[in-house]
């Protein structure tokens, strides 16, 4: 088992491939109809009942035939339309999941309003249960007849967020459409409460075993006679376990005493597997059984990926004389070019070849991990490279590969994929540490991203990287600017940076630099410097599509406040546009398309428009903290300043005040922010006297005035703002004045009350 020919560098390989393995047609393919298949009616009736409930689990270790009673029973001419989805490690991600469960409910004939079923979900599982499952239910509502919908191999989704949003299906399943959960230990769903509502029907390990009567029928499909009294031991030794059954059944074939070889194996169900499984591959070829072992460490296999693994030629050969045996190699489509072992089947030979040939894995490994690169399938190589201990290389791959499955709409895949690094890979690799830092600041999570970019401080001139970043200085400056914790002033600094790093105009990165300088500047008001860089960043043809959304969005906010509302205007509506086309209606870091699109639509006049628009934005937000701080800052800016448009001073002012906890925790360079509440609040002010000021406090004075809420004196106000003494005590007389206050106490409590602080 060892190799002769030379292998290409596996450095070479890490690149971004040229698109996102988000789909994958096999797993939309039930098992074909066999001729080796023992009829089992009385399974066929059970789920004949077992439909009648809304949700119908099909629960059994592995081996109990799960998949195969399913797909016999949905094989029928006379069957329910029917949508299947295998499952895998990989719909632990919900774009991914959803997005192969909105394509076969679209084959069953149930379509959904969209243009792009598989790119129908949004960047963060958060989103996913309001933003498309909504759409999915009514699809179903509108169905004219009954629809199944198969997950079969349930016990692969762990993740919290999938089981949320499964259960959010289950509560809205109309009475013509029927989930069948298929997995191996029941999914962390709430059961209870659908038992006791009578919701669920449940086909557990009893059912599926099989009777004397269907071991007999096994057994002659092979033509192995066995006495009744044998049939019985064997029974009795497998429980009527299928797996074992059939094992049995191969092992058997053949034989000059069959009844002899029944009485000589005992045990739990786990022994028999290893024993019969053992016995079925001695009597293969050591070509086939090679085959069999090396190609156990497969999820799924084709034949090209074979001979690369196994650094042979001859694997299509092989996988054709496998399946036309039945020896547990299961079809995934249609054209035959995907298979896999049956998992038990593949569990064993995995042990075989961990026993005889341990340092070998690694190796096989390395060699899948290499074909799945070169074929574009990011998210198995990763799984490999991870098994071949190659963890360095598995950064590099997340590193050359995150941004495009963030724009994707797959930033779990990309957090799933952190963490199976580890944090010691991530110590170890400053591109790790680079990627984790960039998700940390997408899910907003402050404190890891604080962590990342200090120990990224200390690297030095490391780069280029292999996401297309010029250094780890350019990612930290395109961290910084883009998402802005460190409020405006550092903000600035860093995009400025970032500009001056990336200046190959034909990355991803360039855009993304130039759209942080131009939001930066539009924070400072410096609009006709901050128009240049956005619309850079907004015609770049290899900008991401979330990056080309904030960049139209910012320009739009730009051109309102310059005067050209039939600018801003066509801005917004071609940032909503990608955001169609894009399929990213439910992320938050799109959502300011929303924010600029009610902007246009208020100042054209169409209030009501405006605010339903922003009404949707808004919700968006609020569903998740993975945003950052100004997306929601400038829409609670813009929202507020409609609803005040349109006499809705109320919430205008609810707004306000959670702007104002927002803006709170910067204290430098928001003059300008602050000049822009202060115009919504003298909208305000103009629409109800009772508490109107006379006049409008200058950007000037809301600096004095934000001040003024700490313990700060005057002077040293004064040397905080940069201004002299005497100025800084002009400004206060004059927000004493303006808001009616006769002391430093009143003032404050006045403006905090009017949502000016």
């Amino acid at each position: 088992m060892t190799t002769s020919r030379e292998r290409q560098p596996f450095s070479d390989l890490v690149a971004p491939a040229p698109s996102v393995d988000q789909f994958i047609e096999a797993k939309l393919h039930r098992p074909r109809r066999r001729d080796s298949w023992v009829h089992r009616d009385r399974l066929v009736e059970a789920l004949d009942r077992a439909v009648t409930h809304p949700v119908t689990l099909v629960a059994a270790p592995a081996g109990y035939g799960k998949t195969t009673a399913l797909a016999q029973w949905l094989d029928r001419p006379d069957g329910p339309a029917t949508a299947w989805v295998s499952l895998d490690p990989g719909d632990n991600d919900p774009d991914r999941l959803w997005s192969h469960v909105v394509v076969a409910l679209e084959r069953a004939g149930c379509v959904l309003p969209v243009s792009e079923p598989a790119r129908v979900v949004g960047a963060t599982s958060a989103t996913t249960p309001r933003a498309v499952l909504p759409a999915l239910l009514n699809a179903l509502a509108a169905m004219p007849d009954d629809i199944v919908l198969v997950l079969d191999d349930f016990h692969f989704v762990q993740s919290p967020a999938c089981h949320e949003q499964v259960q959010f299906l289950i509560a809205g399943l109309p009475t013509q459409a029927h989930l069948v959960i298929a997995t191996r230990s029941d999914p962390g769903l709430r059961l209870g409460r659908l038992r006791a509502s009578s919701d669920l029907a449940e086909i557990r390990a009893g059912d599926l075993s099989f009777t004397s009567a269907e071991a007999t029928e096994l057994l002659a499909n092979d033509d192995v006679r066995l006495h009744q009294a044998t049939v019985s031991q064997l029974m009795e030794r497998t429980e009527g376990w299928p797996a074992g059954l059939y094992l049995a059944t191969l092992s058997l074939a053949g034989r000059p005493d069959p009844d002899e070889f029944v009485r000589k194996f005992s045990g739990g169900n786990r022994f028999i597997g290893d024993y019969l499984t053992e016995e079925v591959l001695s009597r293969h070829p050591d070509r086939v059984r090679e085959f069999i072992t090396m190609t156990s460490i497969l999820d799924r296999f084709t034949a090209s990926l074979c001979d690369h693994v196994r650094d042979a030629t001859d694997s299509a050969a092989i996988i054709h004389d496998l399946a036309r045996s039945n020896l547990f190699v299961v079809p995934l489509d249609e054209e035959r070019e995907w298979f896999r072992f049956h998992h038990l089947f593949a569990a064993v030979a995995r042990s075989e070849l961990e026993l005889a040939h341990p340092d070998h894995v690694r190796t096989l490994h390395a060699r899948a991990a290499e074909w799945f690169v070169s074929h574009g399938h990011t998210d198995e190589a990763i799984q490999h490279l991870l098994a071949a201990d190659r963890t360095e290389e598995a950064a590099l791959l997340v590193q050359a590969n995150w941004l495009m499955y963030v724009d994707a709409g797959r930033g779990a895949t990309v957090l799933g994929w952190l963490d199976s690094l580890g944090s010691p890979a991530a110590s170890s690799s400053p591109a790790a540490r680079v990627t984790t830092a960039w998700m940390a600041a997408l899910v907003g999570n402050e404190a890891v991203l604080a962590d990342q970019l200090a120990a990224l401080a200390d690297v030095g001139d490391y780069g280029p990287l292999p996401d297309g970043s010029r250094s780890v200085e350019s990612a930290v400056a395109m961290i910084r600017g883009l998402f802005g914790y460190g409020g405006p002033l550092d903000t600035l600094a860093a995009a400025r940076r970032a500009v001056e790093i990336e200046t190959d105009s034909q990355s991803p990165q360039y855009a993304i630099a130039h759209v942080s300088l131009g939001h930066a500047l539009y924070l400072m008001g410096d609009l006709d410097e901050a128009i240049i860089p956005l619309r850079v960043a907004s015609r770049s043809d290899r900008a991401p599509g979330v990056v080309r959304v904030l960049s139209l969005s910012v320009e739009s906010f730009v051109e309102t406040a310059r005067g050209d509302l039939v600018r801003a205007r066509d801005c917004a509506e071609l940032a909503m546009d990608i955001v169609d086309a894009h399929g990213l209606r439910a992320s938050p870091h799109a959502s300011l398309a929303f924010t600029a699109l009610g902007q246009a639509q208020a100042a054209a006049g169409k209030v009501d428009d405006a605010l339903e628009t922003l009404e949707v934005g808004l919700a968006i937000r609020r569903q998740t903290t993975a945003q950052g701080v100004w997306g929601p800052m400038h829409h609670l800016l813009v929202t507020a300043r409609v609803a005040a448009q349109a006499g809705r001073h109320a919430w205008a002012r609810e707004l306000l005040a959670e702007l104002s906890t927002l803006m709170g925790r910067y204290s430098e360079g928001m003059s300008v922010m602050h000049a822009r509440v202060a115009e919504v609040q003298r909208l305000l002010s103009d629409g109800a006297a009772d508490e109107s000021f006379e006049e409008p406090l200058t950007s000037r004075e809301l600096d004095v005035l934000r001040l003024l809420q700490g313990d700060l004196v005057l002077n040293d106000i004064a040397d905080e703002l940069y201004l002299s003494s005497n100025t800084v005590k002009t400004h206060a007389r004059a927000v004493y004045r303006k808001l009616g206050a006769h002391s430093r106490a009143e003032a404050v409590q006045i403006a905090r009350r009017q949502s000016l602080i």
